[in-house]
């Protein structure tokens, strides 16, 4: 039986490993090699890294990972997860098992892409989410952002300071309060109702937002209005509870209210970057090595 399995190798798997290996506890790191940033051109605020890509990010932490040669990575799909007496059983899609005192799952979550036309052939090059991710990079170029209510407010504020010609599509009835209407007002930015029907451009670089009366509008990016989703129902068939807008709910020390069940990275929280990953499996990694320490059959 192994100390502790990781569910997904990203950023925040990859740092709880890279813990826990110092400390030579025996881990297993299974991963899909699907992660949601693969679609990105860079990974950004980072430091030390800031603008790498985000394939070659996870090169170098499995590169540095080679040296703690208790923890192994392991390419494969976990399908389920039980509950034992001494810890847990990990199935995965081959049919093997992984039984484990401790699990930390880290399998970021599934994006789910609006229906636009065209929206997959600029994902993460022209098409983004968050502005602090992308915005510097589009930093004084025409943008656009899909979105209504307090949520598109917000966003128009953070673009606002990177850009003076910015536009607001509702798809539908705006809807803002008098204040903010007439905060929108003041900085010049332009609210379009109709509803986006696509996108248009040449490669990866978007040029035009075509809407449903067949209009159009110039811009170099557009901040889109993105759901997400858990990967797997793992965490829930563990028992793990889950917060109201679907993330994975964790203490200040990545506990699950599972014990010996651990979570971090995206899955738990909204701030989508690689830093705040990394520093969650972190946090993860040093929690489970403590845990381990008072668990009598751990070495």
């Amino acid at each position: 039986m192994i100390d502790v399995l990781i569910v997904g190798g990203s950023v925040a798997g990859l740092s709880a490993a890279t813990y826990l290996g110092r400390m030579r506890r025996q881990v297993v790191v299974v991963d899909g090699g699907n992660p949601c940033n693969r679609f990105s051109h860079a990974s950004h605020g980072f430091l030390s890294r800031d603008g790498v890509n985000p394939a070659e990010l996870l090169q170098i932490a499995r590169a540095q990972l080679a040296p703690y040669t208790t923890v192994t990575l392991q390419t494969g799909l976990v399908t389920a997860i039980q509950s034992q007496s001494a810890g847990f059983s990990a199935t995965l899609a081959d049919g093997t098992t992984v039984a484990a005192r401790k699990v930390l799952l880290a399998m970021g979550l599934r994006d789910h892409l609006p229906d636009l036309a065209n929206v997959e052939q600029f994902w993460g090059r022209s098409a983004f989410h968050c502005p602090y991710c992308d915005g510097w990079e589009v930093r004084d170029q025409p943008l656009a952002i899909q979105g209504n209510g307090e949520g598109a407010l917000h966003r128009a504020k953070l673009l606002l300071n990177l850009t003076d010609d910015l536009v607001i599509c509702t798809d539908g009835p705006a809807i803002f309060s008098d204040a903010e209407w007439q905060f929108l007002r003041e900085r010049k930015v332009r609210v379009i109702e109709t509803p986006l029907m696509g996108i248009e451009g040449q490669g990866e670089q978007m040029q035009t937002l075509r809407f449903t009366d067949g209009s159009t509008l110039a811009r170099h990016a557009l901040f889109i209005n993105l759901r997400t989703s858990q990967h797997s129902d793992l965490a829930a068939g563990l028992g793990c509870e889950i917060d109201a807008l679907g993330f994975v709910k964790v203490d200040a020390q990545a506990r699950t209210n599972v014990a010996g069940v651990y979570a971090a990275g995206d899955m738990t929280t909204q701030a989508r970057t690689v830093i705040f990953a990394a520093a969650q499996g972190a946090t993860a990694g040093i929690a489970l090595n403590h845990e381990l320490m008072a668990d009598p059959h751990a070495h």
